[in-house]
């Protein structure tokens, strides 16, 4: 090995686990929040949301708050329609600090059975919705069928099978939702007894389902159910497979955190963080007694067993990549970290410079195969605002996101997001709730498997973004796992787009990257001419040949929902 390598190598174990270098960042200058810093928060109102455009949101959906049971209730069961969507976040004084409503309206419903609309029927809770067909489809002849006997079959904090049967041969599936029913289950076959599996759920929370069925050129029926999740119980494993993060074999998207200490660790529950990497003030088995059973932490790679109890995975030396020479192998890389049987998936944070739009380090950019593939889980920190100190490069998260799928080859990929002031000074370059927003679902439209936020405090407005952005995610995590499907944006566009299809539907993450208002046509091929309807219910388009044409305000993001075609 040349001697230049070898002082690399020895540089590298000296420095490599010093946490971030003031490029790019989620680990430099990390300041502990204060303890006092929760308690004010929980003095002020509760959250109330509203889009970066104005436009008003109407609450509505599962109310988040107070306790709720496991299992599986018919919605007519549930006193007023609202049932709990999440135990409500609690300080050490016992009183909840974030509460809110969900921003998402009802009539969402009508995703669950495209070509039918339905109504309440108080006749039985096996059958609380009765669906009529619309003006532009033909009369059905006879009866619909009857859903009867739905019940869980097994249910986890992760997942749940529902089984049903149908008074005739139909072919039914499951929509279903945090807060409607936006994911669907395949189709079963024409067949009286039914089952489907809901995949990607969370723990200690309520969903609304549907159980749909058809006769074949016939009349359908909808069931409504709210199905609730029980708490976490026991070890939960964490592992990789086919370029998902999986907890006990479901799929997830973890809401990061970096070098949190346990004092402030009620705040980050609060808004829906689910994932720590490492302690701030501590060991990782410290922070893993503080969120046992409310989240998950990774441990540092390099800490030693007893430093690890209580984790999921591991993380290895933060921002790697600076400390690192250009001909680095992977080799290399394993013995300055060896990998711990047992310890769960390692996750990197590289800084920007792997990127094609970023300047390279000073020894180039060589190490950064090497570095991927030492890693089961790969991300980086860019912060057009904080660390390139750029009014308006936004577009720069997207396009830096696909560059990373590229050198992850197949591996889940994470994208830290810039949450408050931290090198770049003046008004116009602070994060704001609209900034973090519109950077978040830009990297999940590039094809993020998760999302950190760093540092670990932000302002009350911006912690409330960061809550209804997690729980937008938390509903649609199938879908967001999914791998990217073609999609394109007209040239010259501001707007960029990526598309998952899950289960026969089609959803479209579009994002205005401009501080100015813009208008793009989207190109989906696998939507058709089907309708789309936006997540918030705001929106309804129809694609002709898989195109499509809106207008968005200065860093709004939308995302369609296109129903299965059956």
């Amino acid at each position: 090995m040349p001697l230049r390598t070898i002082c690399w190598l020895l540089l590298a174990v000296v420095a490599g686990s010093t946490i971030g270098f003031k490029i790019a960042l989620p680990g430099s200058g990390s300041t502990p929040v204060p303890a006092a810093s929760a308690t004010a928060n929980a003095a002020q109102a509760p959250f109330t949301f509203a889009p970066p455009g104005g436009r008003p949101v109407t609450p509505a959906g599962l109310d988040t708050g107070g306790p709720s049971t496991p299992g599986l209730r018919p919605v007519s069961a549930v006193d007023g329609g609202a049932v709990s969507s999440s135990p409500s976040r609690s300080t050490a004084a016992g009183k909840a600090d974030v509460t809110f409503n969900s921003p998402y309206v009802s009539d969402l419903r009508f995703l669950a059975l495209p070509s039918v609309t339905y109504h309440p029927s108080a006749e039985s809770p096996s059958d609380t919705t009765t669906t009529t067909t619309t003006t532009t489809t033909p009369q059905p002849v006879g009866p619909p069928p009857e859903i009867e006997n739905v019940h869980t079959t097994s249910l986890t904090a992760f997942s749940a099978t529902i089984a049903w049967r149908t008074s005739v041969p139909a072919t039914s599936r499951i929509a279903y939702g945090l807060d409607a029913p936006v994911l669907w289950t395949a189709p079963n076959i024409a067949s009286t007894e039914h089952h489907a599996t809901l995949t990607g759920l969370t723990f200690s929370s309520s969903y609304k389902v549907a159980v749909t069925a058809t006769n074949e050129g016939g009349p359908s029926r909808v069931g409504e159910y709210v199905l609730t999740t029980p708490a976490l119980s026991g070890p939960v494993q964490m592992t990789t497979s086919n370029g998902v993060i999986l907890l006990n074999g479901q799929p997830s998207f973890p809401k990061l955190v970096w070098a949190q200490c346990p004092d402030a660790v009620e705040g980050n529950l609060a808004v829906g963080i689910d994932l720590f990497m490492g302690n701030g003030c501590g060991t990782a088995a410290d922070l893993a007694t503080w969120a046992t059973g409310r989240a998950f932490v990774l441990a540092n790679a390099q800490a030693p067993t007893a430093a690890r109890a209580g984790t999921v995975g591991t993380h290895l030396p933060d921002e790697w990549d600076t400390h690192l020479p250009g001909d680095l192998t992977t080799a290399d890389a394993m013995r300055l970290v060896p990998e711990i049987p047992g310890s769960g998936p390692r996750f990197l944070t590289l800084t920007n410079h792997f990127y094609s739009g970023a300047s390279p380090l000073p020894q180039g950019k060589g190490m950064y195969p090497a570095l991927a593939a030492s890693a089961d889980v790969l991300g980086f920190d860019l912060y057009p605002l904080q660390n390139w100190c750029r009014f308006d490069s936004f577009g720069d998260v997207f396009d830096s996101q696909l560059d990373l799928l590229a050198l992850g080859r197949g591996r889940p990929t994470f994208q830290w997001i810039e949450a408050r002031q931290m090198d770049c000074m003046g008004d116009q370059l602070d994060p704001t709730p609209e900034t973090v927003r519109a950077e978040a679902w830009l990297s999940i439209a590039g094809g993020a498997h998760a999302i950190g936020y760093f540092p670990n405090n932000w302002s009350y407005e911006v912690g409330a973004e960061i809550a209804r952005t997690n729980h937008e995610i938390q509903g649609l995590v199938p879908a967001l796992v999914e791998p990217p499907i073609a999609a394109s944006v007209s040239l010259g566009s501001s707007v960029k787009a990526g598309a998952r299809e899950h289960n026969g539907a089609v959803y479209v993450i579009a994002v205005n990257s401009s501080r100015s208002a813009a208008t793009a046509s989207i190109n989906v091929p696998a939507l058709g001419d089907r309708v789309l309807r936006s997540l918030d219910g705001q929106h309804t388009l129809t694609a002709s040949g898989g195109s499509f044409t809106d207008s968005f305000g200065p860093l709004e993001i939308r995302v369609y929902i296109a129903s299965p075609l059956q």
